[in-house]
C-alpha cells in the first residue's frame, strides 16, 4: 500500500515478535557454508528513529520495544541475545530500531546476497541510503509479491523468504498467498517467514491455515495476543513458517510464554500458541 508507513508502528509488539523469530532463522541458516539468498518483499526504510519522526506520534514502540528493553527478570538466552542486539543499535541520545533489512544485513555474511523489496517511493530512497555502501545488496523500487518469482530458484539452492505485508489493504491476504504458492512451486525447499496480524476480519483469520496448507512438508506457526480480542484494531500477531528451522521448536518451547508475557498488556490473560509439523 503506496500510503502506508511503517515508522508509525516501527518497534511495537508485532515487530519485536516477527523480527525475534527472523533473527534466530537467520543466526541457523548460516552456520551452513553454502551462500544463502535473503528477499525482503516489504522492506520499509530499513531502520527507523523511535524518538522523532512518525515513531514518536503514536509511540507503539513503548509496546514493544520499550517493555523488552526495560524487563528486569532474568531472561532465556535467546531473547537475552536478541534483546543485545537491539540496544546495540542505540547510539548516543538517538533510539534506533532496526527494521528486517538492517538485521538481516547484519546477520548474513559476505558471501550472501541481499535483495529487498519497497514500493513507497521514500521509504524506498531512506533504504538505498542505509545500505548504499553494500556491494551484496540489490534494492528495487517494485512490488515484492510480484517479482519474488523472478529470483527462485537461486543458484545456490538456498533461501530465506521474509514476507511482511501491512495487510491495510483487502487485497494483500490474496497476494500473500499467491506468492508464496508461486515461490513454492518454483523452490519448494526455501524457508519462507510470513507474518500476519491477528484481526477479527475473516480474511485475516484464514489466512495461516491456508498457508499452511499449501505445503505438505515441515512447516510451522507460532503467534501471540497481548490484548482482549475486538472488532477493530490488532490484538496480536503471528508467524507462518515454511521448512523451518528445527531450533525454533526448542525456542518457542523456552520462549513463547515469556516473550507473550513481557509484550501482553498487563490486565490480559497471556496468550501464545505454537505448533510444528515435521515429517520424515
Amino acid at each position: 500500500m503506496l500510503g502506508y508507513r511503517h515508522a508509525f508502528h516501527a518497534g511495537n509488539h508485532a515487530d519485536i515478535f516477527k523480527h525475534f523469530i527472523l533473527y534466530h532463522t537467520l543466526k541457523y541458516l548460516v552456520q551452513k557454508d553454502v551462500p544463502l539468498l535473503y528477499v525482503d518483499t516489504h522492506a520499509g526504510a530499513g531502520i527507523y528513529s523511535l524518538n522523532s519522526g512518525y515513531a514518536a506520534q503514536n509511540e507503539e514502540w513503548q509496546s514493544g520495544y520499550q517493555k523488552l528493553s526495560s524487563y528486569s527478570e532474568p531472561l532465556p538466552e535467546s531473547i537475552q541475545s536478541f534483546r543485545s542486539f537491539l540496544l546495540s543499535q542505540t547510539q548516543s541520545e538517538s533510539l534506533i530500531y532496526p527494521g528486517s533489512p538492517f538485521i538481516a544485513d547484519r546477520l548474513l555474511r559476505d558471501r550472501d546476497r541481499r535483495v529487498f523489496f519497497e514500493l513507497h517511493s521514500a521509504d524506498y530512497e531512506t533504504l538505498k541510503k542505509v545500505f548504499e555502501q553494500k556491494k551484496q545488496i540489490s534494492i528495487f523500487h517494485s512490488d515484492g509479491f510480484t517479482a519474488l518469482r523472478g529470483l527462485l530458484p537461486p543458484t545456490s539452492r538456498r533461501a530465506c523468504v521474509f514476507m511482511d505485508p501491512s495487510y491495510e489493504l483487502a487485497t494483500d491476504y490474496e497476494r500473500t498467498l499467491e506468492s508464496i504458492t508461486e515461490g513454492l512451486r518454483r523452490f519448494p525447499s526455501g524457508t519462507y517467514l510470513i507474518w500476519y496480524p491477528l484481526l477479527s476480519r475473516k480474511e485475516a483469520q484464514k489466512l495461516p491455515q491456508t498457508l499452511l496448507s499449501l505445503y505438505q512438508g515441515n512447516r510451522c506457526f507460532a503467534e501471540i495476543q497481548v490484548q482482549e480480542a475486538t472488532p477493530r484494531g490488532m490484538f496480536g500477531s503471528g508467524m507462518v513458517i515454511l521448512n523451518p528451522p528445527w531450533i525454533l521448536q526448542t525456542i518457542f518451547q523456552e520462549t513463547l510464554y515469556q516473550i507473550t508475557q513481557i509484550l501482553t498488556e498487563e490486565a490480559h490473560k497471556i496468550h501464545g500458541r505454537y505448533c510444528f509439523q515435521f515429517f520424515p
